[in-house]
């Protein structure tokens, strides 16, 4: 309001003065006064935007051609070998917080408004355990903590029989996709990398044969 009230203010005694550049020059100089005024009046708002780090690379744990396939008897803990990877989708979180504030029996004092955008990475792998037929496959670990669902939107097992099928979201991408019969493995869709560096964390299973 006082930047308004003293630009118009400014215009006039400017060209009463100096007609012609002195209404342009008395402006400024009101419009410059008056923004201190509303400054310490109600107070300014400052912006900060924080960005997050953001994924430029897929670093794999593991993924080997012509790796060793485990024959496993009664229980174990196992690593395994990245078999299929289909990459990352990144999400973006923004969020704006306000502070402070300012204004008529307030006192002086800006408002500072942050804004934060993080970004949340997701992928889909396959990662191959040892030799079928296995029993079943019990608690699953990333970097040496066991983890569950809260981490992956679907974990599905294949105990490496002679007549499962291929997995459906490996078909879906490849168009063609082997079965890995006599192979067990797990896939994991949509596992939320972020927690870990927004890297692929060194996954073992617990399993049974």
């Amino acid at each position: 309001m006082a930047r308004i009230v003293l630009t118009v203010a400014g215009n006039v005694i400017g060209n009463l003065l100096l007609p012609g550049l002195g209404a342009a020059i008395g402006g400024a100089i009101g419009a410059y006064v008056g923004g201190m005024v509303d400054s310490q009046l109600f107070g300014k708002t400052q912006n900060n935007v924080v960005t997050g780090p953001r994924l430029h690379d897929l670093r794999v744990q593991s993924s080997g051609y012509g790796s060793v396939i485990p024959r496993v008897y009664g229980k174990a803990r196992l690593s395994g070998n990245v078999i299929w990877m289909r990459g990352f989708d990144e999400e973006t979180r923004t969020q704006t917080q306000t502070v402070g504030g300012g204004g008529k029996g307030g006192g002086a004092g800006g408002r500072q408004t942050t804004t934060t955008v993080t970004y949340v990475y997701f992928c889909d792998v396959a990662v191959a355990l040892c030799e079928g037929p296995i029993t079943s496959i019990g608690k699953m670990f990333a970097d040496g903590n066991a983890i569950g669902s809260e981490h992956y939107v679907a974990r599905r097992v294949y105990l490496g029989d002679a007549t499962q099928s291929a997995d459906p979201l490996i078909a879906a991408t490849e168009g063609l996709a082997p079965a890995y019969r006599g192979l067990a493995y797990v896939v994991l869709e949509r596992f939320a990398i972020t927690p870990f560096g927004n890297r692929l964390p060194n996954f073992s299973f617990e399993l049974t044969a």
